[in-house]
């Protein structure tokens, strides 16, 4: 056969037919292009167990060709790859082919395996017909052409693309389910320095999960509170991990406030080699983890492990040191602090702005919280009728804490409904198991007093109109109708808001805008100077994941800032796709619920009311991801491959072929049964295709 032209050929299709047409294009002395969507070369004929008619072993068969055609001089495989594009005419064809990144290098990969070993994922075989089980990282088959592994990927997970502090949930998700606790809180740590906290507190990443689609979200957040406990249960110790550039000895930086986004911001700057100097006001550390929740959700020993674990890596906290007139701008940087960072807090409440908030009884809830510890909300509600004003996390901490307190009757009054609540929906139900009044479609008009004292709270009866900005429905009220209740104590819970007045007489030039400090949001910088702010002081979000990273951001801008580089350079927000759920036929299993201290009794106390996971029940709770993004990124293959042969970065490459003819040998269509569930298909073990018969064979 004559190729005309440029004196090579293209084939498209790598089963037997296109790997014969390579070798006897190859043997004519062609340059031969053999172009396979799949990571190896083989097609349906590597899978059978005979061939017809002679009933000869297919793979004893195909083995010699596979290795001929990947040592042969004259073919060059594009495993991975697909034709995008054809222009041109006999002779003179100009191709396009997009070759997908395997994230293994083909030159360096010597076929190994040692990756496999460590890889959490499991996944169907496709080449056994869904009969075995491989890994993320795998080689189709022992005999596969080229003998290289590859990484298949299927984009984010929702759980890691909705964490906006960037932790890779599905890989500790993965690690928990294989057993390797140790590893899954070294992930956790990567991105989250206070795990204990975040795995009692948030579970925005629970949000996203794919499996609600199916039955229930995984309890992320449980388990991630399992690994952190595991450590403290296991007394393991958690070693400073410097991160890439870290020099130590590096200048003194002042971060002011010891909340979430305060001590991670610290905490990297510490492993970036800088001397980071936090300063709390309070007399102890914590900022709104120890002063804004109350101990049934995080005691207090939980917290003071994760604070001491982070002193141990290089934090030096200073309590009892408050902003003010004697201490600000000039005097901290007359102390030799090169820069600072604002993570105060929003220490005040919203005003209610009605008739009767001055009277005796009106109790804003951050200071209800705040009071907690010594004593002082006991007092205020003790025997009393308690309404908390408000739907978030502090309404339904001020309520509970209430009734633990010996509140006669409390309630929560909500403006809007039940679905448009932001606190989570186990958060609420514990409420109300706990004895707790909800009222829906509720706004306070004002609050009646007597002897200067609070008497009735007076409510105006609300439905929803058009959506806000936020997507959430305006409360509108009902002209004419009201609901009022006999109350000792108003509780306020409507948002927090920066406490201005300490903070300008610090920083007396900060610009301040709506109650919170004005920065750059990619940057967080301000207007002074060397001076970053974050957290709630800035608006970060609410949850405590969202302050968490706001201190990475920080932390990185400082970093930036005191070795004169661009701080902008490469931040910008880039929108990732999130994995959707499988398409396969997914089984249902109950979610596994975290084990809890009954209502009667945790009432009684302050008592954590969850108690965690046991190892069983996270290893089983694991085991119901779906791991969308096929790979969970947890970077273990890359730890064993001792060739360097794994690229998690690696992209797809565009290459343009000028060939002379084309050989089309893409064969037929693969027969996807996953339809045939009305005849017992992927619901039955014992119905199967033929091809899945072959792999049996």
């Amino acid at each position: 056969m004559a190729v005309p032209g440029s004196g090579s050929a293209l084939v498209i299709g790598g089963g037997i037919g296109g790997i014969q047409a390579s070798l006897d294009l190859a043997a004519a002395g062609y340059k031969v292009y053999l172009v396979e969507k799949s990571p190896t070369i083989g097609g349906t004929m590597a899978q059978i167990d005979k061939t017809f008619p002679t009933n000869d072993c297919s793979m004893c068969i195909m083995s010699p060709k596979l290795v001929d055609c990947a040592r042969h001089l004259n073919i060059k495989l594009l495993t991975c790859s697909e034709v995008e594009a054809l222009n041109g005419r006999m002779g003179n064809f100009r191709v396009r082919v997009r070759k997908h990144a395997r994230y293994v290098d083909e030159e360096k990969c010597t076929g190994c395996g040692e990756c496999v070993q460590d890889c959490p994922v499991v996944r169907d075989n496709e080449f056994d017909g869904g009969l075995s089980k491989r890994k993320a990282i795998y080689r189709p088959f022992p005999q596969a052409a080229p003998n290289v592994f590859s990484i298949e990927k299927n984009g984010v997970s929702p759980c890691t693309a909705a964490c906006p502090a960037g932790c890779n949930a599905h890989a500790y998700v993965a690690l928990i389910r294989n057993g390797e606790f140790a590893e899954a809180l070294k992930v956790i740590r990567e991105r989250i320095p206070i795990p204990a906290i975040c795995g009692r507190v948030c579970g925005l990443c629970e949000e996203a999960c794919n499996r609600a689609c199916v039955d229930e979200a995984i309890q992320i957040r449980a388990l991630k509170r399992f690994a952190a406990d595991y450590e403290l249960a296991a007394g393991l110790e958690a070693p400073l991990e410097p991160l890439a550039g870290a020099e130590p000895g590096r200048e003194k930086i002042a971060v002011i406030g010891s909340g979430p986004a305060g001590i991670t911001a610290a905490y990297d700057l510490a492993r970036l080699g800088y001397q980071p100097v936090v300063l709390e006001a309070r007399p102890r550390a914590g900022g709104v983890l120890r002063y804004g929740i109350p101990e049934y959700r995080l005691p207090d020993e939980v917290l003071d492990h994760e604070l001491e674990i982070l002193q141990k890596s290089g934090l030096v906290i200073r309590t009892n040191t408050p902003l003010g007139a004697q201490l600000g701008y000039h005097e901290l940087r007359d102390q030799g602090f090169a820069a600072v960072f604002l993570a105060t807090g929003a220490s005040s409440s919203h005003a209610l702005r009605i008739t009767g908030e001055e009277l005796e009884g009106v109790v804003p809830g951050l200071e209800f919280l705040r009071a907690l510890p010594g004593g002082g909300a006991a007092r205020a509600v003790r025997g009393k009728v308690v309404a908390v004003i408000g739907g978030g996390n502090t309404a339904v901490d001020a309520v509970r804490s209430s009734l633990r307190l010996g509140a006669r009757r409390a309630m929560i009054v909500y403006r809007r409904s039940r679905a448009q609540m932001p606190v989570s929906r186990e958060e609420l139900e514990a409420a109300e198991a706990e004895g707790a009044e909800i009222h829906f479609l509720l706004g306070p008009a004002r609050i009646d007093g007597h002897e200067g004292r609070v008497r009735r709270l007076v409510c105006r009866q609300m439905r929803l109109g058009p959506p806000e900005a936020d997507g959430r429905r305006r409360p509108v009220p009902v002209e004419g109708k009201s609901s009022a209740f006999d109350v000792d104590v108003v509780i306020p819970a409507l948002g927090q808001a920066l406490e201005t007045a300490t903070l300008q007489a610090a920083f007396s030039d900060l610009e301040v805008h709506k109650d919170l400090i004005k920065v750059d949001p990619l940057t967080l910088e301000t207007n002074l100077k060397g001076v970053f702010a974050g957290g709630d002081a800035v608006g970060s979000g609410g949850y405590v994941v969202h302050a968490v990273a706001h201190g990475h951001a920080a932390a990185e801008s400082i970093h930036r800032y005191l070795r004169g580089r661009d701080m902008r350079a490469g931040r910008q927000q880039q929108e990732v796709a999130a994995a959707p759920p499988p398409s396969r036929f997914v089984s249902r299993r109950a979610r596994i619920m975290v084990p809890a201290v009954g209502p009667e009794e945790r009432v009684a106390s302050f008592r954590e009311v969850e108690t965690g996971f046991t190892t069983e029940q996270a290893v089983a709770e694991a085991g119901r991801c779906l791991d969308c993004g096929v790979c969970s990124g947890c970077r273990r293959c890359v730890t064993a491959c001792k060739a360097e042969a794994i690229d998690h970065d690696m992209q797809d490459e565009i290459r343009e072929l000028d060939v002379g003819a084309i050989v089309v040998a893409a064969g037929c269509r693969t027969f996807d049964p996953s339809s045939l569930t009305r005849m017992g298909y992927g619901r039955y073990a014992d119905v199967i295709t033929s091809l899945q018969f072959e792999r049996l064979l």
